[in-house]
């Protein structure tokens, strides 16, 4: 039998905290935490570097609504 088979008898309880006891044991490795803390900067650069987009124009001087382009068209849209 490997690590990964659960041994027989093992309730689903004991499988999961079995699985988490070899996960946690694993995420100590000095390796996983350079690369986690490695990922949580990449992203940190690249929310950064990502342009806001609220939804809102200002081009006119005043805050209006983007108007987003679709198929559907009501009374509502500016070029109905």
């Amino acid at each position: 039998m490997s690590d990964d088979e659960p041994l027989p008898g093992l309730t689903y309880q004991q499988r999961v905290y079995q699985q988490m006891r070899k996960e946690i044991a694993e995420s100590d490795q000095q390796w996983i935490r350079t690369q986690k803390l490695l990922d949580h900067l990449w992203q940190q650069k690249l929310d950064s570097e990502a342009p806001l987009d609220d939804d809102w124009d200002d081009s006119t001087g005043y805050m209006e609504r983007r108007h987003k382009a679709t198929c559907h068209r009501s009374r509502w849209d500016p070029d109905f």
